[in-house]
């Protein structure tokens, strides 16, 4: 692998100001030396994260974070505040990367390790290239659109989160089917029957939502997905919403306890009649995108569909 070129640090201070993702400065006169690498704790992204930190060492102050074994991982420097971002492993693993680095728009490359990768677009066999690319300003940003949740309880908000894929309203007693209120700016429209709910961005969409038989939605469009759990009718399906409505969902009087999770890696607890609300987020999340390959090529190898060619 032959090494970086000389004056990388010089040249992510032109990729953060430039024109390639906005042109917009977020991040005034901090350091621009800081890097962070979050990977898995197994092997292939151990090893990777060992070349990449050698490979940019000598430009950067570099952070290593594991993100599925919190026990060996050590606290950043003290105002440690990371200009890009590099996750090792699967979509997961960039959602974490996101939700601890990346939601005040700090880029982040997105490596996949893992089975899907339709966050994760850069194949393993890339990364240095990508890398090199990212530090001479000659990459695509991409931004996602997030979302905040609040939930109600009483009158009072008693939690609020930024979510990336999806927050999700489960059960909490195995046996009992849940009712779900949907308000849509002030208006009650309709009670979902159903295992629970998926409120999702089209990031999101082709995470639980489609699991779950909802549409996939193109990521850059700003819209939530409503997607039911298992509903008790067949009628019952995923309605698209645009953003600027307010959204509501509410337990109704009966619902024994529930639970909320955001991009499933965190939990939050439900009551009767507590109401979670749907915002647009002030956060953005951007990802260098893989050049090589749409979004539809993505959808098209990942999801098997291919032409027919007669």
């Amino acid at each position: 692998m032959r090494p970086l070129a000389s004056g990388a640090a010089e040249r992510i201070l032109s990729f953060l100001k430039g024109d390639s993702w906005g042109g917009i400065l977020l991040y005034g006169r901090l350091s621009l030396e800081n890097l962070v690498i979050v990977h898995k704790n197994e092997l292939r992204a151990n090893s990777l994260a060992d070349q990449a930190q050698a490979r940019l060492s000598k430009d950067f102050n570099i952070y290593r974070e594991v993100s599925n074994d919190p026990n060996k991982q050590g606290a950043p420097p003290e105002d440690f505040s990371p200009k890009l971002v590099v996750s090792l492993g699967g979509d997961g693993t960039l959602l974490y990367a996101a939700r601890t680095w990346g939601l005040d728009g700090t880029p982040i490359v997105g490596v996949n390790l893992g089975r899907m990768g339709f966050l994760a677009e850069i194949e393993p066999d890339i990364l240095f290239e990508v890398l090199d690319a990212t530090l001479a300003n000659r990459v695509v940003i991409l931004h996602r659109p997030v979302l905040d949740v609040s939930v109600e309880r009483d009158g009072k908000e008693i939690q609020r989160a930024t979510f990336i894929n999806d927050a999700v309203i489960n059960k909490g007693a195995p046996a009992r089917i849940m009712a779900l209120r949907l308000s849509v700016a002030g208006t009650d429209y309709w009670t979902y029957r159903a295992d629970g709910l998926i409120l999702a961005t089209p990031t999101g969409s082709t995470a639980y939502n489609l699991s779950a038989g909802g549409p996939v939605v193109y990521p850059g469009l700003e819209a939530v997905l409503i997607t039911p759990i298992c509903p008790f009718t067949l009628a019952t399906r995923s309605v698209i919403l645009p953003l600027h409505l307010n959204i509501e969902v509410s337990l109704d009087d009966r619902s024994s306890e529930a639970l909320l999770t955001i991009d499933g890696q965190s939990c939050y607890s439900l009551r009767a009649r507590d109401r979670v609300k749907i915002y647009n987020s002030k956060a953005l999340v951007r990802l260098v995108s893989n050049t090589r390959r749409h979004y539809l090529d993505t959808l098209k190898y990942k999801l098997g569909l291919y032409n027919d060619k007669a």
